[in-house]
């Protein structure tokens, strides 16, 4: 029987990011004919290709199969919501441990930001869920995949919530606690090693990206898409349900044992937290055992590994296997792990790649000055905003919002709007981008995949015939 409800909903959502049916199936890794066949409602995606879905529609996977956006009645909740200041202790306490009781100002100014901007909220107990939720998965050899922009919250890392660390690159020293933030690199993954002075091995975060690309998420009623292997899917929902035991929520199951979403009630707003099995995770456990080697520790920032992405050898790889991905690495030639992460928030936003950024590049533009994320909006206008001597976000966080829900893209840029971003000098080239653009990713979910790609390649080159027997 017919799925006319999801087919007319999957058709409404590709039409509002303006894909086509072949778009879309690019991005997923699926033809437009299968495409065609969703929206006809003679089949339905499967459930390892649920969260692609999602996350290039811009809804979260409960959305997807419910057919519709939720909406929440306020409510009061209970439990692990009243230990919130409890939380940001803990996370004060995490910094000063990774940067020293007298950590920059760089990084106290970011952590006092976010404080202001989450105190009156929840967000900061979902953060240690989701701490909890990879904890435990660790302890089964297991490995979990928050989707989303949580990585611009420098609380959300430092709470273990997240691998991405959202501030300027930097190194920082384990042992003395020095720090020196990087000017020559645009992302942590380009530095080259450095010895502190105290003679010990320093090492190498950040992926620059400003909490203000997350402020649209903090104030409103917000969900959770967290990847899990088939096999850890019932795990991971009992240690959910252990953490909001004395809160209020519904849960409900679809696909038994492969999408569990809890609806939970807490004090200032309702977040839903979608569990969804991922085959890709099944597969990183298998080659994990296949090898004996940690997923982890694989060193997977080298040369060797961006070589075999130049040469498009990325059979096998997420993100990367598709024609669609091969053609636009051919065209862009990355010379950088930067240059990666920016393919990854080309091929995924709308508007940014075909008849934009592809055109930009056949006119010699660099892959990392061109606009891939909402990030990158948001950063270049404030870079020239601080040129003169301005301090304040509001303009580029307004642009940067319009361009993200593809604003400029639906009317036009308007005239106060292109004159403000002439005056603080902003090149013509970046004013006719952001008006084509209908979607853009956060930079924090391009990092994530990336790292996940970038591991899987050093699988692929290390334990060739490991990574042939699991990922061909």
């Amino acid at each position: 029987m017919r799925d006319y409800n999801f087919g007319n909903f999957l058709h409404e959502l590709r039409t509002r990011r303006g894909l086509t049916q072949y778009q879309l199936g690019a991005l997923v890794g699926v033809s437009d004919k299968a495409v065609s066949k969703w929206e006809n409602g003679s089949s339905k995606p499967q459930s390892s290709i649920l969260y692609k879905l999602s996350e290039i529609l811009g809804i979260s996977v409960d959305e997807l199969l419910s057919c519709k956006y939720h909406a929440f009645e306020k409510k009061k909740a209970k439990g692990v919501f009243a230990m919130k200041k409890q939380l940001w202790n803990k996370a004060f306490e995490a910094m000063c441990q990774l940067y020293g009781d007298s950590s920059p100002i760089e990084i106290t100014n970011r952590f006092f930001k976010e404080e202001a901007e989450m105190q009156k909220t929840d967000m900061i107990a979902y953060f240690d869920m989701l701490s909890k939720l990879k904890i435990e998965a660790g302890k089964e050899g297991e490995h979990i995949r928050v989707r989303g922009g949580k990585g611009a919250s420098l609380v959300a890392y430092l709470l273990g919530a997240t691998e991405i660390n959202p501030l300027k690159p930097h190194y920082y020293c384990p042992s003395c606690h020095a720090v020196i933030f990087n000017n020559i690199s645009d992302d942590c993954w380009d530095l080259p090693k450095r010895k502190c002075e105290c003679g010990n091995e320093m090492h190498a975060d950040g992926h620059n990206i400003p909490f203000e690309t997350y402020c649209h998420v903090v104030h409103r009623n917000t969900s959770f898409d967290v990847s899990v292997s088939l096999e850890f899917i019932c795990s991971a929902k009992s240690i959910v349900q252990e953490y909001f035991k004395d809160c209020k929520f519904t849960l409900e199951e679809r696909e038994p044992n492969k999408v569990i979403t809890f609806m939970i009630d807490s004090e200032k707003s309702e977040c839903s937290v979608t569990l969804c099995a991922d085959e890709e995770l099944t597969r990183c456990k298998l080659l994990e055992q296949a090898t004996a080697f940690c997923f982890d520790n694989a060193p997977f920032n080298s040369k060797d590994i961006l070589n075999e992405f130049q040469k498009c050898n990325t059979d096998g790889i997420p993100e990367f296997k598709t024609d669609f991905m091969k053609n636009m690495l051919s065209a862009v030639h990355p010379n950088s792990f930067r240059d990666l992460i920016q393919i990854s928030g080309l091929s995924h936003g709308t508007g940014v790649w075909f008849g934009n950024g592809d055109k930009l590049v056949e006119k010699c533009c660099s892959v990392g000055k061109l606009i891939a994320y909402r990030d990158d909006v948001f950063n270049y206008i404030q870079d020239k905003i601080i040129e003169k001597r301005l301090v304040d976000t509001g303009f580029a966080y307004r642009v940067m919002e319009d361009t993200r829900r593809g604003i400029y893209a639906k009317s036009c840029i308007p005239e106060n709007i292109k004159s403000n971003l002439k005056v603080i000098g902003m090149e013509e080239w970046f004013i006719d981008s952001i008006g084509k653009i209908g979607y853009l990713f956060p930079k924090a979910h391009g990092v994530n995949s990336i790292k996940s790609a970038l591991t899987m390649m050093w699988y692929k080159i290390h334990y060739p015939k490991e990574f042939n027997e699991i990922m061909l």
